[in-house]
């Protein structure tokens, strides 16, 4: 990911299962994501007996907090209707998912780090002609080289890349991995976040920021009181809103400029404090200047040579009388 890519750090809310089976949290959820001003909202869209079988120690949980195909038609709907500018991603993990949420206008779709070997899904899913976003966490070079060269060059492809641990402990963190598959791929590289929600859920994706990385993956829940499903390094509404800011704020500290292009803030601060020499002692017109006859001092004034000018003035001749603590002037010299 390159600073010039979007002007803009590109914010991701990732639902993941925190509605636990309620269309209502969902669209609560997905009002304040767009409230919050995040780039899109993730939505994990599947049916229970697609991702596990009924032996699976988690089926029962997983078949109690489904939405219904009705439920997502409603709730693409929903956003699409009153959040257009809200970008849908949809999270999918089998060929059918694929085709009932590109039938319902999602804008790009993520494939999961569990999928990096499912040649049919991702083969179907380049067909569409849709950005994929690529979920790496836990996956190899040689897996992430082959999922790549099944999907082809059909459309634009995002590596997104997280530590999968719920919440993801500082030390962990692999921040460098992500400016190493950016190298190593030459692909747009994003940034899951897990970190808990505590002060480090916040510094973590400004740490990402700071190198270079501006697509931002993060988990959004109603309360993380209610421990409700994916809640563990996931923030609150009002936390957010907050997160999506400092997203931004540090990502405006890394505008490429000109360093010699001063601010008016800057140019203040020079006038302020750059130091400006002064005379140690009165001194006759015709003198010839060496060290002991300046002071370098804070500034009093605008005008004035500054401390940078020193070795330039010994050895000159001065062509009028001057006092102690006179500032040195160009015209002392003419």
């Amino acid at each position: 990911m390159t600073l010039n890519k979007f002007k803009k750090p590109y914010i991701i809310a990732e639902t993941a299962c925190s509605h636990d089976g309620s269309l209502r949290r969902l669209k609560f959820l997905i009002k304040e994501a767009n409230k919050s001003k995040a780039n899109a909202i993730q939505f994990q869209v599947w049916q229970s007996q697609n991702i596990s079988t009924p032996k699976h120690k988690n089926y029962k949980y997983l078949k109690s907090i489904e939405l219904s195909k009705k439920q997502w038609r409603e709730c693409f709907k929903y956003t699409k209707k009153n959040f257009p500018k809200l970008e849908i991603i949809a999270c999918i993990y089998d060929v059918e998912t694929l085709k009932f949420c590109k039938e319902l206008g999602a804008d790009a779709f993520k494939i999961h780090s569990s999928d990096l070997g499912n040649e049919n899904l991702l083969r179907e899913t380049a067909k569409i002609k849709k950005r994929i976003d690529l979920s790496v966490g836990g996956s190899k070079n040689k897996e992430i080289k082959s999922a790549l060269k099944m999907i082809g060059k059909k459309c634009p492809v995002w590596l997104m890349y997280g530590y999968q641990l719920f919440p993801t402990r500082p030390g962990l963190l692999k921040i460098l991995k992500i400016k190493y598959l950016i190298n190593k791929f030459k692909l747009e590289v994003g940034y899951q976040d897990h970190s808990p929600p505590n002060i480090f859920g916040y510094t973590a994706p400004v740490l990402a920021i700071g190198k270079g990385i501006t697509i931002i993956e993060k988990h959004i829940t109603d309360d993380r009181s209610r421990k409700g499903t994916d809640s563990e390094a996931a923030l609150e509404p009002k936390e957010f809103f907050e997160f999506v800011n400092q997203c931004k704020t540090a990502f405006s500290t890394l505008k490429k400029i000109n360093f010699n292009n001063l601010t008016k803030e800057e140019i203040l601060y020079r006038k302020y404090s750059k130091k400006k020499i002064f005379f140690s002692k009165d001194l006759k017109r015709g003198n010839i200047l060496n060290i002991s006859d300046f002071l370098i001092r804070q500034p009093i004034k605008e005008k004035g040579l500054t401390v940078d000018n020193l070795q330039k003035l010994i050895g000159k001749k001065i062509n009028k009388n001057v006092k102690k603590y006179q500032i040195v002037e160009k015209k002392h010299f003419k």
